[in-house]
């Protein structure tokens, strides 16, 4: 693993070099509850349709297909939700768009996080069908947060070996997940200041089902990232507040976030709480336990689905995928 540098949560891996590093992880068993696939709450807020998911591991399309052979700047784009998977095929580099879309539902029995990689190889080949051959592209994963580890690690590994920082995080992400140090693969980023590290954290054992899917398709693999880091980076220079909580509402449960003049200091998954009201008492909970207090300045900011406009305090902040 290379040594890390001052951006925080910068924490996507490549699956090649997944056995050092990881940059999504995941609980040992699946959420309970429904899922409501949208932002800060499933009872506020104006939603912009994305299509209908299908049931029973269908996938159903919810964008126009592109022509077979378009193949200027492609890449895949996979992201793994608690109950459901969608493949997006972007097209272009400066200005990428989503040219074709396909997502399902997991029928019964899917409860931990390889069992759902191995589930997408029907959506895979709904993409295929819908927008030509996808051989040789680069395909990003995006790990849905009920997935995840993560934790802040109250320390500055910088002065530690590799070998003892990694001991370090994996031992406080095992402790989050409540499996074995050995069961989890781990990747770490010193942040601005250096006195918090943030750790992300998944299952050894969905790496090799990763793996495996993607080489089935020939696909090379990119960027393998929790959507939370993946959205906190896309934001950061909109987390303009002294002190803010942040939310991404995703299926059976939100992340939270607290972060300080931009270096997160906290973290928080909330299973089964979507409601903004809910969140704002769980996000100034969040704040006391990391030893902050909340004030005028303090602000709260949704990722959410562009259209999205979250009742007060919570500020939109559109999500990128």
């Amino acid at each position: 693993m290379p040594h890390p540098s001052n951006n925080p949560a910068s924490a996507g891996a490549s699956a090649a070099a997944a056995d050092k590093s990881a940059a999504a992880a995941a609980p040992a068993g699946k959420p309970a509850g429904k899922p409501a696939e949208s932002a800060a709450s499933a009872k506020a807020g104006k939603p912009v349709d994305a299509g209908t998911a299908a049931k029973s591991g269908k996938p159903a399309a919810a964008a126009k297909a592109a022509k077979p052979g378009f193949g200027i700047g492609r890449r895949l784009r996979l992201r793994v939700g608690a109950e459901g998977a969608r493949a997006e095929l972007v097209a272009g580099w400066h200005k990428p768009r989503v040219v074709a879309t396909q997502q399902i539902e997991y029928g019964p029995g899917i409860a931990t996080l390889p069992e759902a990689i191995v589930a997408l190889e029907p959506l895979l080949a709904a993409i295929v069908s819908a927008a030509g051959p996808i051989k040789g592209l680069t395909c990003d994963v995006l790990i849905g947060d009920a997935w995840m580890l993560y934790d802040v690690v109250r320390a500055d590994l910088r002065n530690l070996s590799l070998r003892a920082a990694d001991d370090v995080v994996r031992s406080a992400l095992a402790d989050v997940a409540g499996l074995p140090p050995s069961d989890v693969v781990t990747r770490w980023q010193t942040q601005a200041g250096g006195q918090c590290t943030i750790a992300c954290g998944m299952p050894a054992a969905a790496l090799p089902s990763l793996q495996t899917l993607l080489k089935a398709h020939r696909l090379h693999p990119g960027e393998i990232v929790g959507e939370f880091v993946h959205e906190f980076n896309a934001n950061r220079n909109r987390l303009s507040s002294r002190c803010a909580v942040i939310s991404l509402v995703r299926e059976t449960g939100s992340q939270l976030a607290v972060a300080s003049d931009g270096v997160l200091a906290a973290m928080s998954f909330e299973l089964g709480v979507r409601a903004p009201e809910e969140l704002e008492v769980r996000g100034r909970g969040l704040l006391r336990g990391a030893g902050m207090m909340s004030d005028a300045e303090t602000k709260f900011f949704a990722l959410l689905p562009t259209g999205w406009t979250p009742p007060a305090p919570w500020v939109a902040l559109a999500t990128t995928a």
